[in-house]
């Protein structure tokens, strides 16, 4: 009898010490997660960013930096996958690891996402498979791609990009067979590829002003790039833009 009151016991003993060990990491987890730095590409919607914008921002709670995005409506192509997408323009200081590096010249310099290449299809309408996205994104500067600049959506008030025919070149359709004009392919270069799961392709900020300047489209924010301090924060933070 006594024998079993003491094996009890020793069962009831390590699992208040398996109930406290748990619940002392996941405290520990949570607090890790209140002193990281989060980053969050925010859509401005139908805000504008200006001085208004910024005194308001200055309010959530654990914001640490803002940077202005602007969008540039493009199509890339690689091999045979093209996808349409947007270059995001930013201050290449939002990015620690590559800051420095915004004197660059015309052809735009890519900082790719881990994801940035996804939905990409060939000619046949095949999606790109994970393992091809993997291949490309390890190619680094090696990697080849060419873009052409697409149209805005007229709903922003916005005029239609252009640029001079290169020696590259694809030919857009409106139907099968039905040939519109020459598409120009420019080159870019990979400059990085970012850490983490981000989908955007982002371009140094000077570059998009050459984007938009020689196509006479006006410079417009339309995102923000937020990095706040701690999960909660970050929560916070996306209610404040919905």
């Amino acid at each position: 009898m006594r024998k079993k009151k003491i094996n009890g016991f020793t069962c009831f003993l390590m699992i208040l010490i398996s109930l406290t060990l748990f619940f002392f990491l996941r405290l520990t987890y949570e607090i890790q997660k209140e002193k990281q730095q989060y980053t969050i590409l925010i859509s401005l919607g139908n805000l504008s960013y200006d001085q208004n914008f910024l005194k308001k921002a200055s309010k959530i709670n654990g914001l640490q930096e803002i940077w202005p995005v602007v969008e540039i409506p493009v199509t890339i192509k690689i091999e045979d996958y093209t996808k349409t997408t947007v270059f995001c323009g930013i201050d290449l200081n939002a990015f620690t690891e590559i800051s420095g590096q915004d004197n660059l010249g015309n052809t735009p310099r890519l900082l790719l996402g881990s994801n940035s290449l996804e939905n990409m299809k060939d000619s046949n309408g095949h999606a790109i498979s994970k393992k091809q996205q993997n291949k490309y994104l390890k190619m680094g500067e090696q990697l080849a791609i060419t873009y052409t600049l697409d149209s805005i959506d007229s709903n922003k008030n916005s005029t239609e990009y252009s640029s001079s025919v290169s020696s590259s070149s694809f030919t857009a359709m409106d139907n099968p067979g039905n040939n519109i004009s020459p598409v120009s392919c420019l080159p870019c270069k990979v400059a990085a590829i970012l850490p983490g799961e981000d989908d955007q392709i982002y371009i140094p900020l000077s570059q998009a002003r050459i984007l938009c300047s020689e196509s006479g489209t006006a410079l417009t924010v339309t995102k923000v790039l937020l990095k706040i301090k701690g999960k909660t924060n970050l929560e916070n933070a996306k209610q404040h833009f919905e």
